[in-house]
């Protein structure tokens, strides 16, 4: 068994980009290690902002040998009438070192059975690893040099190693060696390193930590002292570290302090000026209060002459005076005032600019409180205002405060919670794991904007295809279906097919495609109603999904996930398997009959006029399980009519010649398979029988 180390030393990658390119690496790097008889499970992918870094312990010298069946000429042109070979079969066999003793005797084709030798390790990582690294797609690239190559980064070394003995590889033109270099400033000087250990062990001396995890850690724990230090701790930000580990090959930490007159200012202000724009961390006392003192990264071991640290304040202390104006500046104009800026800024060339979209969302909102019975006052104030923040001074700078900037506003301007609440939550939620707005106005209006996106963005053709979604349609799609998913006292009671008439109803004129876009924007909320049940809390499994799906979903999300768990419950139940196998031979005579009225005077077999005296009752019962959405019990009441169903298909002949009894018959069967189709199409479900065995 033998081991594979690699290093790429580039110009610093941004933070962000690091996971996705770990993630690529480990992915192509699975079946190398297969092949070569490893565990993928081993395999170690790291990197600082220089180094993209991998190491495969344990793998084989050389690749399993394998035998491989080799496909020759049709049989009929391989032999001649004589059954002698052909020149055809001679060629195939020269051309494989092989003789007739080798050749196959099976199929239409002459094959034959060769032994291929497996391929040293060394040649396939010699192969494969450049290919690797090349085909990472970052999200930008640039040129260097001559500019005959494109990556993240200009490229300085490579290092390639395989059982302790350079590998040589070529990338993007820089050939490999065994030398590398320490931290650029701590210790730049050139490192010879012979194995993965003995590489890790003196970069650790030259001042970098290679493990992003192990980077991670120190800092939290330097983080967590230099705050106490203050009476505080850090704040828990997991975006912030995860930018962090990737942003020093050193793990530092350097506390820093703003002035005081700033914790003036409002703490959503703070916070994004501190987290995303500067990349700290601010600490909070005890009761979660902010303090007036941060924390920053530093790639050094220590800021002895405070240098870091007076950088960092000084940086920090500007942009607070900044947003200090911005914030004045905005406060002397109250939201009402700026509707009429809103005319001004575009938000779609075809759909018009933000007085327009208001202008909907209004309409959008006092539809959905009307349909559900919410009380439509704060909600419409709040739809009414919602947009305002956006031609604000402080949201024009700190664009990720859109909408809260706007809810602060409100609420210094003594407008009531329910209507600040509802601004400041109304892009809520933006993903999966995101709360939702905290109350119902906040719900319907973000609900209305964004289901005017939507249809608007599907009204002129402009609907995500493929991964490509400039808009971020998807995302807003997907907190359609959150806010309509849920059933504490934010719940509102509305279908999303209704909510879909609504919205292109106040698109105004649409253009002659809008029955299709509407069809399109359906098709497109299914996938993400499929999505979310299937990967968030509920972890539904596919076939249940489509069963209840089948069934109808549009009208009411909640009533679906009630029906899906109704089907997860049945689905382990003994009797199961009557329901299924009911539901499918009823579908196999009648698919393409819909009517379910029978005429009770041609019914002759004393069999199907018990069937349909049954069929009766039990609709009737499971009509009134299904009015208290009582699903499970209105399943098991389908699944008591199977000894009947059986006696039927057992005595009675469906398609007879005489038609009137024939469609009689299999309208009889239509009533009974109604009574289960309204909850799911149960045949959607995929079992393994051998699980009801007793």
């Amino acid at each position: 068994m033998a081991e594979y180390f690699f290093e790429l030393l580039t110009e610093e990658i941004p933070a962000w980009m690091h996971d996705a390119a770990q993630a690529n690496i480990r992915q192509q790097l699975t079946p190398v290690v297969e092949q070569l008889g490893g565990d993928p499970a081993a395999i170690r992918v790291n990197s600082t902002p220089r180094r993209l870094v991998f190491f495969v312990p344990n793998v084989r010298a050389r690749e399993a040998d394998r035998e491989q069946e080799v496909k020759g000429p049709p049989k009929k042109a391989a032999y001649d009438a004589a059954g002698a070979p052909t020149k055809a079969l001679e060629g195939f066999l020269r051309k494989n070192n092989a003789t007739l003793q080798d050749v196959a005797d099976a199929g239409e084709y002459v094959t034959i059975r060769r032994k291929v030798e497996g391929r040293a390790a060394g040649d396939i990582f010699r192969e494969r690893v450049p290919q690797i690294i090349e085909s990472i797609r970052w999200p930008k690239m640039m040129r260097w040099g001559r500019g005959e190559y494109s990556y993240i980064r200009p490229i300085h070394s490579v290092i390639s190693m395989f059982d302790g003995q350079q590998l040589p590889i070529t990338i993007f033109g820089v050939n490999s060696g065994s030398s590398t270099v320490g931290h650029r400033t701590l210790a730049p000087g050139r490192i010879e390193v012979k194995s993965f250990n003995d590489y890790v062990t003196k970069l650790e001396l030259a001042r970098v930590v290679v493990d992003a995890t192990r980077r991670r850690h120190v800092m939290a724990e330097r983080a967590r002292i230099l705050s106490m230090e203050v009476g505080g701790s850090p704040a828990l930000d997991v975006s912030t570290w995860q930018q962090w580990q990737y942003l020093t090959e050193y793990p530092g930490i350097v506390r820093a302090e703003f002035r005081r007159e700033y914790l003036a200012l409002p703490e959503e202000v703070l916070v994004t000026v501190m987290r995303v724009h500067q990349k700290q961390l601010p600490i909070r006392k005890a009761n979660s209060t902010l303090t007036n003192h941060f924390l920053a990264v530093l790639d050094n071991d220590a800021d002895q002459d405070g240098n870091a640290a007076y950088g960092n304040s000084f940086v920090t202390n500007a942009r607070f005076a900044d947003a200090k104006f911005f914030y004045e500046t905005d406060r002397r104009k109250p939201l009402e005032d700026r509707l009429e800026q809103l005319g001004h800024l575009q938000f779609q060339e075809k759909l018009g600019n933000y007085l327009d979209k208001t202008k909907r969302i209004e309409k959008i909102a006092a539809a959905i409180c009307a349909e559900g019975g919410v009380d439509s006052a704060a909600a419409l104030e709040a739809a009414h205002l919602c947009k305002t923040d956006l031609v604000t001074e402080m949201v024009k700078e700190f664009t990720d405060l859109q909408g809260k900037i706007g809810g602060i506003y409100a609420r210094e301007e003594g407008k009531v919670e329910a209507v600040w609440q509802a601004i400041y939550d109304h892009y809520l939620p933006v993903n999966i794991d995101d709360e939702l707005p905290r109350g119902t106005a906040g719900a319907v209006v973000s609900l209305a904007d964004k289901i005017d996106t939507l249809a608007g963005f599907f009204s002129v053709g402009l609907k995500p295809t493929g991964s490509r979604d400039p808009f971020a349609l998807r995302r807003a799609g997907q907190g359609v279906v959150q806010i309509l998913l849920n059933r504490d006292g934010r719940q509102l009671r509305i279908g999303i097919d209704r909510l879909v008439e609504i919205a292109f109803e106040a698109q105004g004129q649409l253009p002659q495609a809008a029955a299709a876009a509407r069809e399109d924007l359906l098709a497109f909320f299914a996938e993400r109603v499929r999505t979310l049940l299937d990967v968030s809390r509920y972890g539904f499994a596919y076939d249940e999904i489509a069963a209840a799906m089948e069934a109808g979903w549009a009208f009411s999300l909640t009533d679906l996930v009630d029906r899906i768990e109704a089907v997860k419950a049945i689905r382990d139940e003994t009797n199961f398997l009557s329901i299924l196998d009911s539901a499918k031979r009823i579908q196999n005579i009648v698919a393409a009959h819909t009517a379910t009225t029978v005429d009770a005077s041609r019914l002759v077999h004393p069999t199907e006029k018990r069937l349909n005296e049954l069929a009766d009752t039990v609709n009737r019962q499971v009509a009134e399980l299904i009015a208290e959405r009582h699903y499970r019990d209105a399943l098991r009441s389908f699944a008591a009519m199977a000894p009947e169903l059986e006696s039927f298909f057992r005595d009675v002949m469906v398609m007879v010649e005489d038609e009137a009894v024939r469609t009689n018959r299999m309208s009889l069967l239509r009533k009974v398979g109604g009574a289960v189709s309204r909850i799911a199409d149960v045949t959607r479900i995929v079992v393994d029988r051998r699980d009801y065995r007793s």
